[in-house]
C-alpha cells in the first residue's frame, strides 16, 4: 500500500491546506458545582498568536452562542481578560433587573386594574 503525502488528497490531487481549521474537540461542560466558567475544571490552555490574536475553541464558542463576525464585549478586571456574547450579557441584565423589579411591572399594573374594576362595580 503506498503512502500518501502529507499535502495530496485521497484522490492524489494535491491538497489546498486547511487554512485556519480546528481539530475537533470534545463539548465545553462546565462543572456544575462551581460558578459556570471558574475553576481549574473549566479552564482551557489558549496560545496567544501573531499579532496578539487569541482563538476561541469551538467549543466555547458554542457555549458563548457566539458566530464568526459576531460582536464580542471585553475587559479586563483584576488582571483577567473578560470576553462576553451581546447575547448572553442581555440575558444576565435581564436576570439583574427582574431581581431588583420584584414580581414585574406587567403584573403590578394588572392588579392595580383589577382592584379599580372591584371598585367600581361595587358603586
Amino acid at each position: 500500500m503506498a503512502r500518501r503525502k502529507k499535502d495530496e488528497r485521497p484522490d492524489g490531487a494535491p491538497s489546498r491546506g486547511t487554512g485556519f481549521e480546528e481539530a475537533p474537540q470534545a463539548p465545553f461542560v462546565a462543572d456544575d458545582t462551581e460558578k459556570p466558567g471558574f475553576g481549574a475544571a473549566n479552564r482551557l490552555r489558549l496560545t496567544l498568536g501573531p499579532g496578539g490574536r487569541v482563538v476561541i475553541p469551538a467549543a466555547l464558542r458554542e457555549a458563548m452562542q457566539v458566530e464568526e463576525g459576531d460582536a464580542l464585549l471585553a475587559w479586563l478586571e483584576d488582571g483577567e481578560l473578560h470576553v462576553l456574547s451581546p447575547r448572553v450579557g442581555a440575558r444576565q441584565a435581564q436576570a439583574m433587573m427582574k431581581g431588583l423589579l420584584g414580581s414585574g411591572l406587567a403584573d403590578d399594573l394588572i392588579k392595580d386594574r383589577r382592584r379599580e374594576a372591584e371598585a367600581e362595580t361595587r358603586g
